[in-house]
């Protein structure tokens, strides 16, 4: 009896990611963060984001799993986020860098106002390289909150508008880039 419910509970575990809904995330950064990177002083690139939490590089967060890797989705939504500035980022060799780094992402359902919404927080750590060194670094807390009818989809989309805000409105960032 007891190896019937270790081997159930192993199938279970193993076939858990398998059950995991999957979003379509096609973000396009539609805010409007008024930071001019037109004139950046020094030369730009988004590197990797890497994921620190381990598992499946799709997952999101609870249940959910993206159609592509949480890494690229957020790379993506800052090279949005800096273009969008008119910056022009280059792909290879740059005076400085930004990489990132995934630390968690959790999903809750709350109370707003008496609406019950998704709110997903995405942690990413981002560092400015440059000249060999970490020039500048924080904890972005992209969080985004959508009643719960908009869908996971629309919490992810809320949640790269805010980390991209936080970190193009960071005034030690744009005092290094400036």
């Amino acid at each position: 009896m007891k190896l019937r419910f270790f081997l159930l509970a192993a199938l279970v575990a193993v076939s858990a990611p398998a059950l995991a809904a999957e979003v379509s995330v096609d973000y396009t950064y539609a805010g409007n963060h008024n930071t001019d990177f037109s004139n950046l002083r020094v030369s730009l690139a988004v590197t990797e984001v890497t994921d620190d939490r381990g598992g499946d590089a799709n997952h999101i967060a609870e249940d959910y799993s993206a159609n592509s890797a949480l890494t690229d989705i957020i790379r993506n939504a800052l090279i949005q986020g800096f273009e969008h500035g008119g910056a022009e980022l280059m792909e290879g060799d740059a005076d400085m860098q930004i990489a990132g780094r995934i630390v968690s992402s959790q999903l809750q359902t709350v109370d707003r106002g008496g609406v019950e919404s998704l709110q997903l927080t995405i942690r990413t750590n981002v560092a400015l390289q440059g000249r060999g060194r970490t020039i500048w670094e924080t904890t972005l807390f992209g969080r985004g909150t959508v009643p719960v009818d908009d869908g996971i989809a629309a919490a992810i989309n809320s949640a790269l508008d805010r980390m991209i805000r936080e970190l193009v409105n960071d005034d030690y960032f744009l005092i290094e880039i400036q």
